[in-house]
Formats: structure tokens, sequence, C-alpha cells
């Protein structure tokens, strides 16, 4: 594919930046000007990942490689999920009726169902536990967004608790890519002098991510989520208005 050189070293340079910038947010006071500045910077570069993982899914179909198109593209459509998420949960902050209404909040629920249940499939049929196993985000994902929809929030600040959620999941993005591509050098290395068996050489750049972010997420969540109270919100109350 012409120009597929390009695509991959924009997507390394955008990658590096979104990892410094992940980090940097993440050691910045929350809600500061400067964590909003590094943010935008984040999903700026986020928005460079997608953009050249798009021609790459491409790439590899036309070489004959469905597989890894697949597998991409299911990548590509659960961090853009989490992308506008990020940035949803900010703009919408004031009225989450507002934020489900919109037709992008049904889109992304099916396309990450659509693909999650896509990647399984395409896993049992493969045996390859690195599908079957990442397929959940996205299932989950899906899952989530559709009762959030029905039944409301259930946190007094929603919209932090789905930012920083979602922020989480574009860092198992980043961090799966370095972990799994930057690093692999450093894998085979181990592999051979250490001994590692194959199948954790394989898995571990994949799952560790997901691992921390559980983690982390588990305790922004102590830290951060305030209980809401039922009475406080009708989570029958459909939404008002629709959006583009």
């Amino acid at each position: 594919m012409p120009g597929y050189r390009l695509f991959v070293a924009l997507h390394v340079a955008s990658g590096v930046i979104a990892l410094l910038s992940f980090w940097t947010a993440a050691w910045l006071k929350k809600g500061s000007p400067r964590h909003r500045l590094v943010g935008r910077t984040f999903l700026l570069a986020m928005c460079g990942i997608l953009a050249s993982g798009v021609p790459m899914t491409v790439h590899f179909l036309l070489a004959d490689r469905p597989v890894a198109a697949a597998f991409l593209g299911y990548l590509l459509v659960i961090t853009g999920h989490a992308m506008w998420m990020a940035w949803r949960a900010v703009t919408d902050k004031r009225d989450w009726r507002a934020m489900v209404a919109r037709p992008a909040w049904r889109a992304w629920a099916l396309a990450a169902l659509a693909a999650g249940l896509g990647v399984l499939a395409l896993g049992i049929a493969r045996g390859q536990p690195l599908f079957m196993g990442f397929s959940s985000i996205g299932l989950l994902l899906g899952v989530q967004m559709l009762q959030f929809a029905r039944r409301g929030p259930k946190h007094a600040n929603w919209h932090v608790v789905q930012h920083y959620q979602a922020i989480l999941g574009c860092g198992i993005a980043t961090h799966v890519a370095f972990l799994g591509i930057a690093m692999r050098p450093v894998w085979r290395w181990l592999q051979t002098h250490a001994s590692l068996p194959e199948q954790l050489v394989q898995l571990f750049p994949w799952f560790a991510p997901v691992a921390v972010a559980l983690l982390a997420g588990a305790w922004l969540e102590r830290k951060y989520a305030r209980p809401l109270a039922r009475r406080d919100i009708s989570p029958s109350t459909p939404a008002t208005r629709s959006l583009s």
C-alpha cells in the first residue's frame, strides 16, 4: 500500500506523544488549566493514532492478512469509543440525558458490541486466547452504555467517573502498543535468555495494562466517586432531546 511507512511513522509518533501526555496529565492537578491543556494534547495524539490506524488496517486487508486487520480494526473501535466518552463526559456534564440522546451514543454502544462479538467469534474459531479475552472489553463497554442510558448515573459526579474510566481505556491502548510493539525486542531477549514461557511473552503486554487499569479504576472510584441518592434522579426518564 502506497504511503504505508508514513502511516506507521505517524502512528508511532502519535503513540509516543499520547504516552507522555497521559502520564503528564495523570500527575497534574485534576481540573486545573494545565491538566485540561495536556488532556487536549493527549486526545489529539489519540486522534493521530486512529487516523493512521485506519489505513494500516486497510493495508493488512490488501496484504491478505484479514485476522490482523480484524483485530486492529477492533482495537480502533474500542479506542475511539473511549476517546468519545472521555470528551462527551466533560462537555455534557450538566445533562446526562442529553449525552445518551446523541445518535453517536447508541452508535458507539452497538459498534462496541458488534466488534466484541466479532472478535470473540474469531478467537473461538482460531483458538486464540488473546482474541477471546480482549473481546470482553467491547462487550462490556456496549452493555454498560446501554445500561447507563436506561438506568441513569449511579454517582453524583457521574461525569468525573465516566471521564477517568474512558481515559483509563485510552491508557490501555497506548500501553498495550508500547509493551507489545516497542518492547518486543526486550521480550524476545527475555524469552531467549530467561526461558520465559512463550504464552506469557505473548499475553503479558496485552493483559498487564488491563489489570493495572482495573486496579487504578478501583482506586479512583474510592477517591473520587460520590454515590447518588436514587431520589435525586429519575433513571427511567427518557432523554428529552436528540442531539447530533
